[in-house]
């Protein structure tokens, strides 16, 4: 893999059987079938972060080892817990909702082959790098996604990444992509939704809502974020708290009621 252009490689202690013991899912490559019952990944634990699998890209640079600690809530889950029944559940998520900025001009007055390119670039770019710190894609709506992580250091990682990547990386001939960030972190139900023909699991929660609300309040290639997701980077990760500045210590949101929120930015 390193003779392919791949700067790093991690791999999972134990390997496959160690992967197959703790009871996940492997795929035959002869037959593409899945070999490992439901009955035996329903309970399996999480695999530890520092163990997981990591590749860089390449020419990006490889993403570093995960820290030795453990979460229960990683990138995917959701999708088993579809597949499981084990729902609904309560979990304390940080959401990240993302959109490009100026998209009537940047994007709806192009034509639409170009329009479709600009969006898959940039959900692309989107994609990658919030699997790449251990987040996932809850939605792609338009021109924007909501992201789900478990850990809010993590979140705002990928904010700033995606904000780095779409500012150093523009469409050929073209002008950067920017885009507009909103962090909140809070108790969100997870659950079922839909009918036995076409079901889909749904994250709700009033965090969600305030961050969908906060995206309005940005300007293109702006970060914002509430207190919570402040204080709780003040606890974790102290070098990210400081990144952010007070944006408007009573930013009222409008919605259902007019709410005010002491709203944070990186500028």
């Amino acid at each position: 893999m390193r003779a392919e252009g791949f700067e790093a490689v991690y791999t999972l202690q134990g390997g496959l059987q160690a992967w197959q013991q703790a009871g996940y899912p492997t795929v035959s490559a002869e037959t593409g079938e899945n070999p490992v019952r439901a009955t035996q990944a329903e309970e399996a634990p999480a695999p530890p972060r520092h163990a997981a699998s990591a590749l860089a890209s390449p020419g990006r640079p490889a993403a570093p080892p995960r820290p030795a600690h453990t979460h229960t809530f990683l990138a995917g889950l959701v999708q088993h817990y579809l597949v499981e029944q084990h729902l609904p559940t309560r979990k304390e998520l940080t959401v990240l909702f993302v959109d490009i900025a100026d998209s009537t001009a940047t994007v709806l007055h192009q034509p639409p082959e170009v329009a479709l390119a600009l969006v898959q670039r940039f959900m692309g770019v989107v994609t990658e790098i919030a699997l790449e710190n251990c987040g996932d894609v809850k939605d792609y709506e338009g021109d924007g996604a909501l992201l789900y992580f478990e850990s809010v250091a993590e979140a705002t990682q990928t904010a700033l990444t995606i904000r780095h990547a779409l500012a150093h990386t523009p469409p050929e001939g073209q002008a950067p992509l920017r885009a507009r960030l909103s962090l909140n972190v809070g108790s969100i139900i997870v659950g079922v939704i839909g009918s036995a023909l076409r079901r889909s699991v749904a994250l709700i929660g009033p965090s969600i809502h305030i961050a969908s609300r906060l995206l309005k309040h940005i300007p293109p290639g702006g970060i914002i974020a509430t207190e919570a997701v402040v204080e709780r980077l003040r606890q974790e990760t102290p070098a990210l708290a400081q990144r952010f500045q007070v944006w408007d210590p009573c930013l009222v949101l409008k919605g259902v009621e007019e709410e005010c929120v002491m709203a944070y930015h990186i500028p």
